[in-house]
Formats: C-alpha cells, structure tokens, sequence
C-alpha cells in the first residue's frame, strides 16, 4: 500500500506532530506500507520582515504554495494521511484519494466556541479552527487517538459516527528507564540531584495544563511535611516548559520555597528520559487533554505518575497510576504522601501498562484504518 503522510510546517515548532510523524515514516514501512511524506516548506517565510509578520508569510507557504505540490504527491498514493488534525483543511484537495485525518484533540475547536478549559481564541483562530472543522467532515476517515476525543468529536457533531474510529497513540520516540549513574550525568547542567527526591511536571504554560495546582500542591506537601517534622518526599519542584509566571514565583516566595523550584527549557530527548527516569513522581494534573503523553512517557521511563483523575489520564495511566482531583492541590499532597511507600509498585505497574503502547501496535492499526477508508469510499459523497 502506498501511503502519503502530510506533515506539520517545520517552522511550527510542533514537536509532538513532527515526532509523530516520524513514527509513522519508521514503522509504517515495517507493515509493508510504501511511504512519502508531503509538507509545506518555509520559502517565503524567510523573507518576512519582521516577527511579527512572520505568521502571515507562512500562512503563504502553508496555505498557497504547498498546495499545488500536495495535489502532485497525492496522485501517486493509495491512501492520504493527514496527521495532525490541524491541517484538515488540505483535505479539500485530496478528494481523488481515500484519506484518514488523525485527530489529536478538538480543544481548540472547543476554545473557539468559547467551551473546554482555554477558551480563549482571536478572530483568525476561530476562522481556522471553522476551516479545521469543515475538513474533518469532509474527511473519509477520522482516526482519534483515545476514546474521550472520539466521544468529544462526536459531541461537535464534526463527523457522522460511521467515519470515525479510534486508532490509540503509541509512544513516538524511545521511553525507557536511564540508569542512575547516566541520569545523574545527563542531569547535572540542571543541577539536580535524583537522590534528594523532585517531582516532575511537563507541559506548556496553558490554563488547562494546571501549573498553579501544581505549585500549591508541592507547597502543601512542603507544608504537611513540616508539620509531622519530617522531610518532603520531594525536595524541589521541576517544570520542563516555560518560566513560571510572576504570580507562581511570588507564591513560592511567600511560602519560602522559590529557591526549590526549577522551569527548563530546550531539553533534549536523553535529558527528558534522565528527567523522568530519575523524578519521584510525575504530577499531572492536567484539566483538559486529548491523549497525555507525558503520563505514558513517564511509565515507560520508570516514573510514578499521579494525574487528574478525569478522561483520557484515567483511561491510559492504568492501575500504576495514582488519580487525583485536580482542582483540590490539598489532597493531591495527600495523595502522594499517602503513596509513598507503593512508588516501586506503581514503577513496575507503570512500565507495565506502557507496553500497550507501542509505535507498532499503532502502525498496524493504522493500516487498518487506510484499508477502511479504501473500501468505504463507495459509500462517502
């Protein structure tokens, strides 16, 4: 079978979709799929003047240029793959070949319509997510990767239930525990030390991703720990993303505890495996997510995990998983502090459950889905 993958614009900086793309290109073949990938490439963008035009010039490599030569590259497959929901919009373009449009999430179509915990989108956000959504329900397979984004799309009322399937995520890169010594090495220009204890948090500084709750709920394990005279499980706090912002880092200093909490960017792949791997547990208390990747990240790394006890973290953490309300900080604490003597189990359950998830498990599935929309196209408009 031959296989077109759309990609993301590199310019973009999406790195879970490029990742995901590079998935697909490593492990499609070995389901004996031939594969091309077709993505925009930055050619007017380098003659934007100044930043703040730079959104502009790419929108013309994106949304005038690739065009033509997208159209060109689907002639020669037998399934188009578009493989971030983001760029529904191509298929327009693709109706002479039966397609399949992984959708990631529909938190952006949601926040569009002023719903899901980010509502907050500009006039040509809202244009293009109503763009997003209009090339979903022209597409001939929709594969959501976990059940909640499916039941989420089918709520929008994006796509008639017959068109749409969930195809689950497999881990996109190499998620597995880094030895001590190599993650003390690898961690050293963070200056942290595994041994004095850190629990972890990885995502992006957005309102759903909850990093308030996750400061209040490291100053409240700092809190009860002081109380029963006793050390904290976890000494410092890390963030892989960005700065935190001046709000958090006034809180921190009113409660004495600045000086133990680290945000870190541009970290490399071994580092954030070293980082998970030698975390005591991952807090992700996340409100609002299509898949989570970090909670099956950390599992495959060795990390413990606590995560928000709500849909997709409850339905893909499994039993090594500790649930949480993520709206109460408090009885997070409590919830960790209360599992302190069962990490080792949640370690072993944990890289347990990350073995449902792997990248060929998913390329099989996905080969499935392109056979699907090859013998469905008789019966889509």
């Amino acid at each position: 079978m031959k296989v077109l993958l759309v990609a993301n614009y590199e310019p973009d900086g999406q790195n879970s979709m490029l990742a995901f793309r590079r998935v697909l290109e490593r492990e499609l073949p070995r389901q004996d799929c031939e594969v091309r990938v077709a993505a925009p490439v930055a050619r007017v963008l380098r003659l934007a003047p100044s930043p703040r035009w730079r959104k502009w010039f790419a929108y013309v490599d994106k949304f005038v240029l690739f065009i033509p030569s997208l159209v060109r590259a689907a002639r020669w497959a037998d399934v188009v793959h578009v493989t971030d929901h983001s760029n529904a919009m191509y298929v327009r373009w693709l109706d002479s070949r039966p397609n399949v449009v992984t959708c990631h999430d529909v938190i952006a179509i949601q926040a569009a319509r002023e719903t899901g915990a980010d509502a907050s989108v500009g006039r040509t956000g809202r244009l293009f997510q109503r763009l997003i959504a209009k090339g979903l329900g022209r597409a001939d397979l929709i594969a959501c990767v976990s059940d909640l984004t499916r039941r989420e799309l089918l709520a929008l009322e994006l796509a008639d239930a017959g068109r749409v399937t969930t195809v689950v995520n497999g881990l996109n890169d190499d998620f597995s525990p880094v030895p001590p010594d190599e993650a003390q090495r690898l961690l050293a220009r963070f200056e942290l030390a595994p041994e004095n204890g850190y629990l972890l948090h990885v995502g992006m500084n957005l309102p759903r991703k909850n990093r308030p709750a996750v400061v209040q709920a490291f100053i409240a394990l700092h809190q009860r720990a002081a109380a029963n005279g006793r050390p904290a499980l976890a000494g410092t706090l890390v963030f892989v993303g960005p700065k935190l912002s001046s709000e958090l880092v006034e809180l921190l200093r009113t409660h004495g505890l600045a000086d133990r909490v680290k945000a870190i960017q541009d970290v490399s792949h071994a580092e954030l495996r070293a980082l998970y791997s030698g975390a005591t547990a991952l807090l992700f208390p996340s409100l609002q997510e299509g898949f989570g990747w970090p909670v099956i990240e950390a599992q495959a790394s060795g990390c413990p995990v606590f995560t928000s006890d709500l849909p997709p973290m409850n339905e893909i953490g499994g039993p090594g998983a500790v649930y949480v309300d993520p709206r109460d900080p408090d009885a997070m604490a409590a919830a960790i502090e209360h599992a302190a003597p069962r990490l080792g189990e949640m370690r072993r359950l944990g890289l347990e459950n990350a073995t449902h998830y792997s990248a060929a498990q998913m390329a099989a599935n996905y080969v499935a889905s392109y056979r699907r929309a090859n013998t469905g196209r008789g019966a889509h408009p």
